[in-house]
């Protein structure tokens, strides 16, 4: 991987960090090979840095990288974590928010299921949705609503013992779904052991990995009589339980366990857990076993407990120190193949303009890589192989099971958005019909209304250290819901529904009166109108009589006018 646009230079070697003392002279005059005393050739760049003022590219270099610890020893203080109370509404309507916690909602959207079997993927009984198996692949396609409109995530998880056959029909089989969906499908590429909390968040506390294979729809195949299963987790955003080797090794004072045996089912708390975890030990209870329940405290264990477990051994019990979310600038880089090599030139101060129809622009947030690809562009299927190429070469020596989110020109996540200083969703939409915009499709764009909508609730801000959202902890979803209370949609249907009127229990050919629809409060409307777009449920007669256009003429004006007219006759 290339970094930058300059010419040519020798490799350089692997990072390693010096201390150089500000009256020690270390590199020493110019040998006669053309390198310094110190074995590094003239032409190497020196950067000065300084304590609290790195450069992103200076912080990548560290695979922890901590703003609070350089802040609070120049300001002599300890800074107080921010926790600040969100709903899903406000997720939509803030994207930085979303891009900081990771989550375009609650998770309490539809979720589909598949298994790979035979190369093929066969729907998993809703039942099993939270139990997956290491030896497999899953297809788990989400659909949310955001301003009205359906909205896709389709994860590709990956088993760890998952074979390369399986992992290729995986992909395959998602370029399938993503035909299927019209090219409207985030693909977001996740490892076992690496889930992003969104996908945790979707199976609410409930996931469970199996260490065998999965047989047909999905039922685990020749499970053994004892098992143990590692629950990690306080809240449904950061809940996963894993099967692990039984044997007493495995188990760890900070956790809970849960063991299975022929005829009881041991919860096992460590010293270390709290009472968050232990509540959410007891939901992944009631996914992995039937049987009699048995709580037991670290140091009073009955002898059958360890008798299951081949006998006592030592284990770790030492206190886990809380672990430092990093705190690094995202980057973006133009991605390129020149000769068989992928060649990135990063983009400073990025913007959306940053970003063309031809493009394919990697964006590293560090917790997540995503590849956007360009409506114009023909390279999406190398983008995954570009992004693992990425991590690979990463100086600071970066997990290849980051997750790598594939999002296409025109249908990017307000995780992805929330990167970028400001975002207008209008800026690819091509200029719709009125038809177009009643009977739009998941590859459309959204109608004026909901985007003009996005656009005025946009908060300007910027990275976590200038007044963005921040350490703020997935708490602040907690509790949060789904006021619209309608069910979401499967997905584009090839006839032309329209996805509003679907979503919605009111038929736009039925028309409403005009004194249902004028000057009326958006609590006051009838059932499953939509406020912004009141003036949809007229009839064409009203329309003409009221707003002395059509509505196709209506919907050609400029989005301010649209508004003026809507504020004058009592439409907004």
């Amino acid at each position: 991987v290339a970094l930058g646009t300059s010419s040519p230079s020798p490799p350089a070697p692997s990072p390693s960090l010096q201390h150089i003392h500000a009256n020690t002279r270390t590199l020493g005059p110019p040998e006669p090979d053309g390198h310094t005393g110190g074995g590094y050739p003239t032409y190497t760049n020196v950067e000065v840095v300084n304590d609290g003022a790195e450069s992103a590219a200076f912080k990548q270099l560290f695979q922890i990288w901590s703003e609070k610890r350089s802040r609070n020893r120049q300001l002599g203080r300890v800074d107080k974590p921010t926790h600040v109370k969100r709903d899903v509404v406000k997720l939509h309507s803030q994207p930085e928010l979303a891009a900081q916690l990771r989550m375009v909602d609650d998770g309490s959207g539809k979720v589909e299921v598949w298994c790979m079997q035979d190369l093929r993927r066969q729907p998993v009984d809703p039942k099993l949705h939270g139990k997956l198996c290491a030896g497999n692949c899953y297809l788990v396609l989400y659909t949310y609503q955001r301003l009205g409109r359906g909205q896709y995530i389709l994860y590709l998880w990956q088993g760890h013992q998952a074979t390369a056959d399986e992992i290729k029909a995986l992909n395959s089989n998602a370029e399938e779904l993503d035909a299927m969906y019209r090219g409207a499908l985030v693909q977001e590429h996740v490892t076992m052991g690496s889930e992003p909390p969104h996908f945790l968040a979707i199976f609410q506390g409930q996931l469970v990995v199996f260490q065998e294979r999965a047989g047909h729809h999905g039922r685990e195949q020749s499970a053994p009589t004892t098992r143990l299963f590692h629950v990690q987790g306080s809240d449904s955003y950061s809940t996963k339980t894993v099967e692990v080797p039984a044997r007493a090794s495995s188990l760890n004072s900070n956790d809970i366990f849960l063991l299975v045996t022929a005829g009881v089912c041991y919860l096992w708390f460590g010293k270390g857990c709290n009472g968050d975890q232990r509540e959410m030990a007891r939901v992944a209870v009631t996914v992995i076993s039937k049987k009699n329940e048995e709580t037991v405290l670290e140091g009073q264990e009955p002898p059958h407990f360890w008798e299951a477990l081949g006998g006592r051994a030592p284990y770790p019990s030492n206190k886990r120190l809380p672990e430092e979310v990093p705190s690094i600038q995202p980057r973006l880089f133009e991605c390129s193949s020149q000769m068989g090599c992928l060649v990135l030139a990063e983009v400073v101060f990025f913007s959306q303009e940053d970003l063309g129809p031809y493009d394919v622009m990697l964006l590293d947030t560090w917790q997540e890589i995503f590849l956007w690809l360009g409506g114009a562009t023909g390279a999406w299927k190398e983008a995954v192989a570009w992004g693992q190429e990425y991590l690979k070469a990463h100086p600071a020596g970066r997990s290849l099971a980051t997750p790598i989110v594939l999002v296409k020109q025109g249908h990017e996540p307000p995780t992805f958005t929330g990167w970028f200083f400001t975002w207008d969703p209008y800026k690819w939409t091509p200029d719709l019909s009125h038809k177009e915009v009643v009977e739009g499709s998941p590859g459309t764009a959204l109608p004026i209304s909901e985007i003009r909508a996005e656009v005025n609730s946009f908060r300007l801000s910027r990275w976590p250290g200038n007044g963005r959202a921040g350490a703020m902890s997935l708490q602040a979803l907690k509790g949060s819901q789904d006021s619209s209370g309608n069910e979401l949609m499967r997905g584009p249907k090839l006839g032309g529904t329209s996805s509003f009127l679907s979503s919605t229990s009111t038929s736009i050919n039925g028309a409403l009166p005009r004194e249902q629809l004028m000057h009326q409060a958006a609590e006051d409307l009838p059932e499953g109108v939509d406020p912004a777009r009141r003036e949809f449920y007229l009839s064409d007669s009203d329309f003409q009589d009221i707003f002395g256009k059509s509505k196709e003429e209506f919907y050609s004006m400029a989005t301010w006018r649209q508004r003026q007219e809507k504020k004058q006759l009592g439409f907004f």
